[in-house]
């Protein structure tokens, strides 16, 4: 592999993965660790319970839960706990424009932070009894003799095996497994009378199966190692991963019974991670940008305005644009987008000027490009910014 990522270089490479970057002081508190205990600084994070809502707290006033999740993100008390929710966000990809339910879809995002780093199966059992999930992806329509298979599909597809992976007599079992699994208002419920008690044939096994028998069967197969390593992987770490890259991290799922935690330590610890190609190779997302660039001029709460932003670049929190999730990579940069985050750094260096003291830090580890480091006041901010190099983690 060659040689890795050393000093201010990693430790601003590992802020940006398994968080939103570093904000004033986090180089430096991070360096003094070391990166291995700054790894293990950052993966501990998650094993502290999720936070309580604010006082006066109400999901149903709009933009509510966006600016309360943000602000956490932006925060910093538990970065990679908050970057690892936005990535079951992604993966489990549910729209309150269908959902019309803030309530639920915040009481979702409090499950990816209570239960994401544990077992992947105890995760997705959960997902499948989801009010939010539910009537995203049409439970409540799933009835004995009339089986819907929204969600079978895509819990195959999407959630666990990826295409390829299963088939439609699959589809059609496992729709027939969750039938009777639905919701009444804000509880999920099982009605008997719409569950199908027969026998039923699921990758080559047979039994009554229930929507939690799928679940365990789903989350135990090497494919579902395979599938979820490959998404980690390209997730916090580069978005071309070897088969044999995919295959180690699959083999430390398999063997630790899909516990999270566990994989994400072998990523950051891992010398692929750190490898010097890996560098600035992922583009951050305008929820990446925007909350990374609050925290490089040591800020707090996002700014309302950034609400709009977040639209006009594409990502609005518990609305990504269908059940795939969002973009990635070049996906996100466009000459539309692009124009936004350019205003968008203008806006933080005009309400953040003295942030020109230590912007070059933050946003480029203490290593600007050519030309940067003799910018000043909030010009320097403004371009630090919208740089090329900063749209990339």
């Amino acid at each position: 592999m060659g040689e890795l990522l050393e000093g201010d270089l990693a430790i601003g490479h590992l802020l940006r993965r398994a968080g939103f970057g570093p904000s004033p002081g986090d180089i430096e508190r991070y360096r003094a660790l070391g990166y291995t205990d700054a790894v293990l600084s950052l993966v501990d994070g998650l094993d502290g319970p999720p936070p309580q809502d604010p006082p006066g707290f109400d999901p149903y006033l709009p933009g509510s839960i966006q600016q309360t999740w943000l602000d956490r993100m932006a925060s910093g008390r538990a970065p990679l706990a908050e970057k690892l929710a936005l990535f079951w966000h992604g993966h489990f990809a549910t729209s309150d424009a269908k959902i019309q339910e803030p309530f639920l879809m915040w009481r979702q995002y409090g499950l990816f932070r209570a239960l994401g780093a544990g077992r992947f199966t105890d995760l997705v059992l959960a997902v499948g009894r989801d009010v939010a999930m539910i009537r995203w992806l049409d439970g409540n329509a799933n009835r004995k003799g009339a089986p819907n298979e929204n969600y079978a599909r895509e819990l195959q597809e999407l959630f666990t095996l990826g295409i390829g992976n299963y088939t439609e007599g699959d589809i059609r079992e496992i729709a027939r497994a969750f039938t009777g699994c639905g919701s009444r208002h804000h509880d999920f419920v099982f009605t008997e009378a719409f569950h199908d008690r027969g026998a039923k044939t699921i990758h080559g096994r047979t039994g009554e199966f229930g929507g939690d028998d799928v679940a365990r069967l789903l989350a135990s197969l090497p494919a579902c190692h395979a599938f979820l390593a490959r998404k980690l992987l390209q997730f916090f770490s580069h978005d071309s991963p070897t088969d044999a890259e995919v295959k180690d991290l699959a083999e430390v799922l398999e063997r630790t019974g899909g516990d999270i935690r566990a994989a994400l330590l072998v990523v950051f610890l891992s010398p692929a991670f750190r490898a010097p190609e890996r560098h600035r190779a992922l583009v951050k997302s305008p929820v990446e940008f925007v909350v990374g660039a609050l925290r490089a001029v040591g800020g707090s709460a996002v700014p309302l305005w950034a609400h709009g932003a977040l639209e006009r670049m594409g990502q609005i929190l518990f609305r990504p644009p269908s059940v795939k999730g969002w973009p990635s990579g070049a996906g996100w940069l466009n000459s539309a987008s692009m124009v936004e985050r350019v205003k968008s750094a203008h806006r933080f260096a005009a309400e953040y000027p003295a942030a020109s003291a230590t912007i070059m830090a933050m946003a480029f580890d203490g290593q600007p490009p050519p030309g940067l480091a003799a910018a000043r006041g909030r010009h320097a901010v403004a371009l630090a910014l919208a740089s090329p190099e900063y749209q990339l983690c």
